[in-house]
């Protein structure tokens, strides 16, 4: 993780925006196909990076099928293997417990995309082991960049300026900061953080520890592989020129961006009435009245009950087991990160529950 970014506070904002969104979507069913992949969240970064990261495992899946005793170099063979994978790839169907980590990945990418453009596009040209940056592999990066897509496309354009169909990683990372502080190709950041808002607030100063010092402002053959046609559906999701409506108006108190919507507005927040308490605010968790030296022992027996049938689906041992850990860390912070990245997304956790804020102010008496 980069120097300016803040592991712990990116790590949290993203299980609680993955708990929130996953919370929504599965309600009512049990796996997601791609059609609702293509639109799980208001972010298309994030969408984005939930089908890379599925495509990665469909190749790798094609891989695995190879077998020193069959020849996979015949032609009805790669064509018999190039249709079954197509095929399924058009079946998509992801659980939960699949999808969480894809998720929560895929958030802080698109927000280490989003504030660090330099140091995420010299991680991808660096992210393969030969040294050198190819055509393929500036078209797999451009492909699935929403976010600053200028800078994806102007390195492609210099690769292809430059007559070779690749260049030294070197090379290309000496165009990337060339390019990277031309206003031109830079997205307006503000835009895209309204976007996280919709689904959860974000505080920006807890995850970017230093400000830059300049605001950033701001054709393929037929496939039948849904990884390839998706891309027409992203645009039908997300068109440049949207119609007419009730425009949100953004707010951004302190350095909290939330947004205040119409009741037209479709934000998941509106549809789930969440108004989530801005971590680290002393009023948020309650009132910390003195300072306990373990939180297994200052829990009342009647909240115990309430944490354990509430939060921990009726099990006191990974009741018992979750307070041990965060009566072992050394911070509030630690504590916060463990119940936001761990707790609340595995028992999939009501984030404005009573249940949840009453542990909050008991955890943060250790800490007081």
């Amino acid at each position: 993780m980069p120097d300016n970014l803040n592991s712990n506070a990116l790590n949290q904002y993203a299980a609680r925006f993955t708990t929130t969104v996953l919370n929504e979507v599965y309600k009512s069913q049990n796996a997601i196909n791609g059609a609702i992949l293509l639109k799980l969240t208001p972010v298309r970064q994030v969408n984005l990076g939930i089908l890379n990261r599925l495509f990665e495992a469909w190749k790798s899946n094609a891989e695995s099928f190879r077998s020193p005793y069959f020849d996979f170099s015949n032609d009805e063979v790669k064509r018999a293997l190039e249709e079954f994978m197509n095929t399924a790839s058009q079946h998509i169907s992801v659980k939960r417990t699949d999808l969480e980590p894809l998720l929560s990945e895929s958030v802080k990418e698109a927000l280490k995309l989003l504030l660090t453009p330099a140091i995420y596009f010299e991680e991808k040209i660096r992210a393969v082991p030969e040294a050198e940056f190819t055509q393929e592999r500036a078209e797999q990066i451009l492909k699935y960049t929403h976010i600053h897509r200028g800078i994806a496309e102007a390195m492609l354009g210099r690769l292809t300026d430059s007559g070779s169909d690749s260049v030294y990683q070197t090379q290309a990372v000496s165009w990337l900061y060339e390019l990277k502080d031309n206003a031109d190709l830079i997205d307006d950041v503000d835009t895209h953080l309204m976007q996280f808002a919709d689904v959860f607030p974000i505080n920006i100063n807890e995850i970017r520890i230093q400000e830059p010092s300049k605001p950033l402002v701001g054709n393929k053959n037929e496939s039948k592989s849904f990884f390839d046609s998706a891309f027409n559906e992203l645009e039908e999701v997300a068109p440049k020129t949207t119609p007419p409506r009730a425009e949100p108006v953004s707010v951004i108190i302190g350095d909290i961006v939330k947004k205040a919507t119409t009741v037209e507005s479709e934000s998941l927040n509106n549809r789930f009435k969440v108004d989530i308490p801005k971590p680290g605010d002393d009023k948020s968790y309650g009132s910390v009245p003195f300072k306990v030296e373990s939180i297994a022992t200052s829990i009342p027996l009647g909240q115990r009950f309430m944490f354990v049938n509430q939060l921990f689906d009726k099990n006191s041992e990974h009741f018992d087991k979750a307070i041990y850990e965060l009566d072992a860390v050394k911070s509030f912070e630690e504590a916060e990160n463990l119940i936001w990245h761990r707790y609340a997304s595995k028992y999939a956790w009501d984030v404005n529950g009573e249940a949840v804020t009453a542990l909050l102010a008991i955890v943060k008496r250790k800490f007081a």
